[in-house]
């Protein structure tokens, strides 16, 4: 960007040409940039521009046209001259009822768009006050039933959205792709009525920026999305946004209704449509209006019109009648209410107690909701599964997955309770099962103390845990994570304040159970929580330095995993969706990472790669790193040698707020 006095001539200089351009655009001579409509814009005008603010003064609709006035700004509040590129749409609200008894109210199209670049074509008119005022009077006289996609109905609420393309302004300052949205009536005032279900904050809370998911980062309003995805611009049918959006989140196998990612948010329908105020003034309706074709996105085994599954219904007008608002909800947070009380009636209480031989004993005692122990042999035939996974060293596991020729100690797993039966050596003694590992690799420093991640899994029905049967469902309970220490000593904890487990649980819910299936699940809660924090240090017991069952071959160390696993699903975008610290400092207590099966990284470069490929932009190429210090899918023994030599941090400075920071 050029320095601010430069870049102010060359916007005032601009933005006077602006004027001879505009009138190719049908721009007006802007005398009456001092209206009183146009509030307080003037000033200079905005030198930085990070964020777009579009703030609406006017908008109705005359003789069959509409217009609307409106004020940009940037996150200082300082008015945005000289803004090139535009698309208008203009759209219509069928209230409830409008289209056939028991229909949802629904966006139509008016007019699909109207583009205007400034200097080269547009649609309407467009002016700009050159005070960050801008008004736009659409082409498109929407009583033209040959120019308009619906049939224009004055009595119905509009919409007016605009999308700010990403086009620089004239001095070449880069602006950001912004969208706004507006209702009104015809004459300009409120609507009585709206159709805003969903929040994009609740989008965000999983994608980050919601306009990540499609059309390249164009669209960051949900409501736009409801907006365009409707009967009259959607040919296919099933691309209406109440359809799609359920069909994209959720699958559903002989009637058994999942959501489409790992975790327990999307079981309740409220993580979504949630209230949240003047940004959902119609976030009930999703239990209000039932119609075939929402309840069908996600149901898809019913045939309502042939009566498969579900009586013949040939309308929306009798839906109601018996799917009331009380019923659909009760309905549809069953599943998660039920699976909240029984993970919350039991409880563990376990310890770890090194022994003189180097070995350590794992006592763990079953409680009740509030705390009180329970008799181990009365628990016994409703428990799946009780496993332990312990190893040596919590900052940087000296246990790997499984023995091999790069390391001879593989982690200790053991299960105390498999299929309501008491595992070999495991000892009763009232209400503690105990279990003596064998001898640990114990040491000085981190590797003084060892650590046992515990998963428990019940048996459950409803609200309750039961005893087993051939075909009893099951439920993964809170895990426990316990440490002891070889000398005495307090215990060495990993870090938790780079990731933060209610980040996780913004997405995968207080109830998501890891890897149940494989494991019992482990469902980590306050149960494990240090100085009141829930972290994830329990994962690295088997999450190894050496990776996992596959030796790296997975990228399977912690500090790489969930990165791999979060880039397939692609929803990340950001890393403060999930770090609210990076604690580079970390570092220092790592060596080799495996990265390829039997083949070691040096910590940083290793982390780096998870997320970055080698010479791509993001990253420098391996020749680089290597001259820096790294080494890249190498020997274990020069890997960790080199572990502490990698110059990185020396130019780099990332933060979770800015990972491409560097020193200067």
């Amino acid at each position: 960007m050029m320095n601010a006095l430069k870049s102010k001539y060359a916007r005032w200089f601009a933005t006077g040409a602006l004027s001879l351009a505009l009138a190719g655009c049908g721009g007006g001579d802007g005398n009456d940039g001092s209206d009183g409509s146009d509030g307080n814009a003037g000033g200079q005008p905005a030198m930085t521009i990070s964020s777009m603010k579009v703030s609406f003064y006017e908008q109705s609709v005359q003789d069959g046209v509409a217009s609307v006035r409106f004020l940009v700004t940037n996150q200082d509040d300082e008015a945005i001259v000289g803004l090139q590129r535009f698309r208008f749409y203009e759209l219509q609200l069928a209230p409830q009822d409008a289209t056939g008894i028991g229909n949802a109210s629904e966006w139509q199209y008016l007019v699909n768009q109207e583009d205007c670049t400034v200097g080269a074509s547009c649609a309407g008119t467009l002016e700009d006050k050159r005070n960050g005022v801008y008004v736009y009077t659409f082409g498109t006289n929407l009583t033209n039933a040959e120019a308009t996609s619906s049939t224009f109905n004055p009595a119905f609420a509009q919409r007016i959205m605009i999308r700010l393309y990403p086009t620089p302004l004239p001095d070449g300052t880069a602006v950001p792709n912004t969208n706004a949205i507006v209702d009104f009536n015809v004459d300009g005032s409120a609507p009585s009525y709206s159709r805003k279900i969903v929040a994009t904050e609740s989008c965000n809370t999983c994608h980050g920026d919601v306009s990540t998911a499609h059309h390249g980062g164009a669209y960051n309003d949900v409501n736009m999305c409801a907006s365009c995805h409707n009967t009259g611009r959607m040919r296919d049918p099933d691309h209406r946004f109440s359809m799609l959006i359920h069909e994209k989140h959720f699958t559903n196998t002989d009637g058994d209704i999942q959501p489409a990612f790992p975790g327990d948010t999307l079981m309740s329908c409220q993580t979504c449509h949630s209230n949240k105020g003047e940004q959902t003034p119609d976030w009930g309706n999703w239990s209000r209006v039932p119609t075939a074709e929402t309840c069908g996105s996600c149901h898809t085994n019913i045939d309502f019109a042939n009566g498969t599954g579900h009586s013949v219904q040939q309308d929306n007008s009798s839906c109601v009648a018996c799917h009331t608002t009380e019923w659909t909800q009760e309905v549809h947070n069953e599943g998660i209410t039920n699976k909240r009380a029984v993970i919350d009636s039991r409880g563990i209480q376990a310890t770890l107690t090194a022994n003189d031989d180097n070995t350590a004993t794992i006592r763990i005692t079953l409680q009740d909701g509030a705390g009180n122990p329970l008799d181990a042999q009365s628990e016994l035939p409703k428990i799946k599964r009780l496993e332990t996974a312990t190893n040596v060293g919590p900052n940087f596991p000296a246990m790997g997955y499984s023995a091999s020729a790069s390391n001879p100690f593989g982690h200790i797993a053991q299960d105390f309770v498999s299929n309501n039966v008491l595992q070999d050596n495991i000892t009763v003694d009232g209400n503690t099962l105990s279990f003596t590992t064998p001898a640990l690799p114990f040491g000085t420093g981190d590797k003084d103390t060892a650590f046992s991640f515990i998963g428990l899994e019940m048996c459950s029905d409803a609200n309750s845990v039961i005893n087993c049967t051939a075909d009893s469902a099951t439920t993964s309970m809170k895990a426990a994570l316990v440490f002891g220490t070889k000398s005495g000593a307090a215990p060495s904890h990993r870090h938790t304040d780079s990731v933060n487990y209610g980040a996780c649980q913004q997405c995968h819910g207080d109830t998501f159970s890891l890897h149940k299936g494989y494991h019992a699940g482990f469902v980590l809660s306050e149960q494990i929580a240090r100085d009141g924090v829930v972290g994830l240090d329990g994962c690295v017991a088997c999450h190894t330095p050496d990776g996992t069952y596959a030796n790296g071959a997975n990228k399977g160390p912690f500090e790489m995993k969930l990165h791999v696993v979060h880039n397939q699903v692609g929803v990340i975008t950001d890393c403060q969706q999930c770090h609210n610290s990076f604690n580079t400092g970390a570092f220092e207590k790592k060596g080799a990472l495996a990265t390829s099966a039997g083949q070691y990284t040096t910590p940083i470069t290793a982390v780096c790669t998870s997320c970055h490929t080698l010479g791509s932009e993001g990253l420098h190429s391996q020749a680089t790193l290597e001259s820096y210090g790294a080494v890249i899918n190498g020997d274990k023994a020069q890997a960790d040698q080199a572990a502490q030599s990698e110059t990185c941090f020396y130019c780099h400075k990332p933060t979770a707020a800015n990972h491409t920071q560097v020193n200067m």
